[in-house]
């Protein structure tokens, strides 16, 4: 599945692999001409992420903004030989293998600094309950609106079930990386509704994919066993991460007491283990995130052996890395197509039953099921409710299986972003204090 989501990117890397000799660039022009389409990322998710963190925003939105502007959207429009020559069709593979590498390793970096005293059996089943408002209820009502505007919305004419299937999945997905960011960012990974938020939404996005798989299956290769080696394959792969390979690392864990103490060899062999685990849930279909995220949650804790591999990965990770991830998508969205008059109304009750269906749902769950406070509660829902890249990647697959059209493309990234800008204003407000501070 994970393979269809940048078709674009592996067209382009089929064609240039069967030039002939002559005809290729260069190693060191295509060397020189990434360079510059990094340069270009990282300038601008700096500068915009700087932006949005005086507005009182993460600065990972920024980040996603400004990937989004350096597309066809704004940059691509305005300047289209520059963004041209900036980024051209043929790099788009090695920008394809960046991003995912990027984004992986930010997620082991989440999984391995997530404090698991903090996953008390309480959290644990206050999480299973804030999961389940927060995938059924926008799964239902995304259905409702599948069935509501199908004229409008099922531009590919698929079958009306498996529509109602895969919005109600794009409403329930949860941005497992985005909230890891913003969580990081405030300082709230290891606060008791940072820790809640994070695990929740790491199990809504696993519950998502499943339903996504299904939904591919389904218009695709009617090959439901597919579905269930998804599920199968990630249960074994957590099992041996966790039984098979965490105690053979907590030997060297033991031993490490400082930086120097980490030996370069368990660290490259730790690296070489995330890659496993990344090209192992791609392959199932998960998504390469969730194979970072495992490993990390695997890593022995209690002594300063997780800060030693973080302290080698993180900073080059979140300024150099995560970036391209962000831009990469925002080369591939064009959010002009919002200009169709047709497609006022379905935006708009798309966006009310996203916001809705996620912010309440979790918020009552919240109050009445764990019986936390209204202001933590609302905290919670504004956190969950937040979709970002992973609602476009959800649009991006929906694309290029002919799932959708353009004109839903264009509404799921409104969605991504407008709850995404929306997560932290709600919790500020939810916690003036914190907010404050």
């Amino acid at each position: 599945m994970s393979i269809v989501q940048y078709p674009i990117a592996l067209n382009v890397l089929s064609e240039t692999s069967l030039l002939p000799v002559n005809n290729r660039m260069s190693n060191l022009e295509l060397f020189m001409e990434v360079m510059i389409a990094l340069i270009t990322i990282i300038i601008m998710a700096q500068l915009l992420g700087r932006a949005m963190k005086l507005l009182g925003q993460p600065a990972v939105v920024g980040e996603m903004i400004s990937g989004v502007l350096l597309g066809p959207t704004l940059f691509g429009s305005l300047f289209p030989e520059t963004s041209t020559y900036l980024f051209p069709e043929h790099i788009m593979p090695v920008l394809f293998v960046v991003s995912n590498l990027g984004l992986s390793i930010y997620m082991f970096l989440v999984g391995a600094e997530l404090d698991l005293s903090l996953f008390s059996k309480k959290t644990l089943k206050d999480a299973s309950a804030l999961s389940a408002a927060a995938v059924i209820v926008p799964f239902i009502l995304g259905g409702a609106a599948a069935v509501l505007f199908d004229e409008q919305i099922n531009g590919m004419h698929i079958d009306p079930f498996s529509m109602a299937i895969f919005l109600g999945t794009a409403l329930a997905i949860t941005a497992f990386p985005m909230l890891a960011r913003i969580l990081q960012e405030n300082n709230m990974v290891n606060t008791r509704i940072g820790a809640l938020s994070l695990l929740s939404a790491s199990i809504q996005d696993v519950i998502s994919w499943c339903l996504l798989g299904l939904v591919t299956v389904m218009c695709t290769t009617q090959d439901y066993s597919s579905v269930l080696t998804m599920i199968a394959g990630a249960a074994v792969l957590i099992a041996v991460m966790f039984l098979v390979v965490k105690p053979l690392l907590n030997r060297v864990a033991k031993k490490v007491h400082a930086f120097e103490d980490l030996p370069t060899s368990h660290f490259g062999l730790v690296f070489i283990l995330l890659l496993i685990c990344a090209l192992v849930t791609d392959s199932l279909g998960l998504y390469s995130v969730f194979g970072g995220f495992i490993i990390g949650l695997a890593l022995p804790r209690g002594t300063f052996y997780v800060k030693a591999i973080s302290m080698r990965l993180k900073d080059l990770t979140v300024v150099a890395l995560l970036p391209v991830f962000f831009a990469f998508s925002g080369l591939n969205t064009d959010m002009r197509q919002l200009v169709g008059l047709d497609l006022i109304v379905p935006t708009l009750v798309i966006l009310l039953f996203a916001f809705a269906s996620k912010y309440f749902s979790c918020m009552f769950t919240m109050r009445w099921f764990s019986k936390f406070s209204w202001r933590d509660s609302s905290a919670i829902g504004g956190l969950i409710n937040a979709r970002g890249l992973m609602e476009l990647i959800i649009a991006n697959i929906g694309l290029s299986y002919g799932l959708i059209d353009s004109g839903l493309y264009a509404m799921l990234v409104l969605v991504a972003i407008t709850s995404t800008l929306a997560a932290m204003p709600i919790y500020s407000l939810s916690q003036p204090k914190r907010g404050r501070k």
